[in-house]
């Protein structure tokens, strides 16, 4: 049960920043809000070590948390651009497909699983399938939303980030998880050099940008910890149906009209939530 609290945790947090990275990448560059938040998120996560007080594990396996560092960059970089590009209600399930690929790997490692679970994850993967395509204005024809290859791409890295950090997380998840976060400072700082873009974002937009930042970077501490109290290919699908809470959230506040197709994909996701939890 601390595994799935954990796994919940996390995916309430993807979700919450996900939404405060799509939004304000349509108002700012995607380098912009990727730079600034992650400021904040390494501010967090050193404050959480420090807290502990334990010293840096001498484990070099700890280190595969700066290949999770680049997988997460890439993929953060991607869905917020998709999320900036197409709505959100659609884009957002799409980029949780890449449960799909720990799901293999914990599994071809070990993992077992009992029936409801076995139900509950096939269930809670085809809940956001329904929400990736939406109809022409025009006619009842289906189409793929704008920015559904690039969150496709995006899950891809999401899949090879879950995986990476479930294996440095074994040794440590509080230093896998400061490894991971600084890591993004490294790749970021290449591109911020060469590129050029705005680092000053006003006071409209800073305080959601540092919120986004604490946020994910509490919510990559979550899934580590998870990852080392519970099997990997349970702990992901539960966390990779952030886009439930990203959705409700778009629903909500920027009133994206809603299929009842997606009405009835985060009902799913919801119920294999409660099965993988039984």
């Amino acid at each position: 049960m601390f595994a799935l609290s954990l796994s919940l945790a996390a995916c309430f947090g993807w979700g919450v920043a996900d939404f405060i990275g799509g939004v304000k990448s349509r108002h700012l560059p995607t380098l912009t809000v990727l730079t600034i938040s992650n400021i904040f998120g390494v501010a967090m996560i050193f404050a959480l070590v420090c807290l502990r007080g334990r010293p840096l594990p001498a484990d070099p396996v700890l280190w595969w948390a700066v290949g999770g560092g680049a997988a997460g960059i890439i993929a953060m970089f991607l869905l917020y651009k998709a999320l900036a590009m197409g709505p959100m209600s659609i884009i957002a399930p799409v980029s949780s497909l890449g449960a799909m690929l720990p799901l293999a790997y914990g599994l071809s490692t070990g993992d077992t699983l009992s029936m409801l679970q076995a139900v509950g994850i096939p269930t809670a993967i085809v809940g956001t399938l329904l929400a990736i395509r939406e109809k022409n204005n025009g006619n009842n024809e289906r189409k793929v939303t704008r920015g559904a290859w690039m969150a496709l791409a995006s899950a891809l890295a999401v899949g090879c980030f879950l995986i990476i950090m479930d294996r440095a997380s074994a040794v440590d998840p509080y230093w896998s998880a400061l490894i991971m976060r600084s890591s993004y400072g490294v790749f970021l700082t290449p591109l911020v050099f060469f590129l050029r873009p705005p680092l000053r974002v006003g006071r409209l937009h800073l305080p959601a940008i540092i919120l986004l930042g604490i946020v994910d970077a509490l919510a990559g501490f979550a899934f580590a910890l998870a990852t080392t109290v519970g099997m990997l290919s349970l702990v992901a699908v539960v966390c990779s149906l952030y886009p439930a809470v990203t959705i409700l959230l778009s629903s909500l506040i920027l009133r994206e009209r809603l299929q009842p197709i997606q009405y009835t994909g985060v009902a799913l996701a919801l119920t294999g939530v409660v099965l993988i939890s039984l």
